[in-house]
């Protein structure tokens, strides 16, 4: 293989420090969800739901200095953009589209892909950023727009650890922590980067946060790591 070409080397398994784990060469950001159904006034959550949103909404200034960081840092920028359609759900979707008395075209679905709730929020994806568009809660369900799963474009680029953000703490976000834990990648959480609409269960994700999982750190020690090359 061409030296130019060659990935990094995994991190020495006698130091698995943060500082070790968390080095730009070998780590991605994850960022989950974002999109205007869970984060703008107008959205399914605020509307639909009649949910507090503000909790998610504070998150958006922490994910976007980590996102700002990374790209100076050249650690790749991932967004994922669920879509809830009825059409492309499994049958365990199916049958909570049945309880649910969901249906695409009416309003009852969130996250419908080409509605405004579908778009993502106010951080957008900058160019060469990679999108992954998920039907399930689990970011490792997705495919960006060449076909490729989360997990392949991860092996390609020599990605060894996960900084995980995005909305909701206690579904999309922790199936995605609990995904890659499961594939062994290592996982760093940013405690003010992640949100729900439920308080109640975003706090006890991150009281019980399993130390098997990854890392519940505050955003400076990632920002500390991710010095602009």
């Amino acid at each position: 293989m061409d030296p130019k070409t060659e990935l990094p080397q995994p991190p020495n398994p006698e130091q698995f420090t943060l500082e070790e784990i968390l080095k730009p060469q070998h780590s991605a950001l994850i960022v989950v969800d974002l999109q205007n159904d869970y984060l703008d006034p107008n959205g399914f959550f605020a509307q639909k739901r009649k949910s507090d949103i503000s909790q998610m909404q504070a998150t958006l200034p922490y994910i976007q200095k980590l996102v700002d960081a990374a790209h100076k840092a050249k650690v790749p920028v991932i967004f994922t953009q669920g879509a809830e359609d009825v059409k492309l759900r499994g049958k365990n979707g199916l049958r909570r589209a049945v309880k649910w008395d969901e249906k695409d075209g009416d309003g009852s679905v969130n996250s419908e892909r080409g509605t405004f709730g579908w778009e993502l929020n106010q951080i957008k994806p900058a160019e060469g950023d990679i999108i992954i568009e998920k039907h399930k809660w689990t970011s490792f369900d997705g495919k960006d727009q060449n076909g490729k799963s989360l997990d392949d474009i991860l092996k390609e680029k020599g990605i060894e650890t996960l900084v995980i953000t995005g909305v909701t703490t206690e579904t999309c976000v922790n199936a995605t922590i609990k995904s890659a834990a499961e594939r062994d990648y290592f996982v760093v959480v940013p405690r003010n980067s992640v949100g729900s609409d439920l308080p109640e269960q975003h706090k006890e994700v991150l009281k019980h946060f399993d130390p098997y999982d990854g890392d519940l750190v505050d955003e400076a020690v990632i920002l500390q790591n991710w010095p602009e090359s």
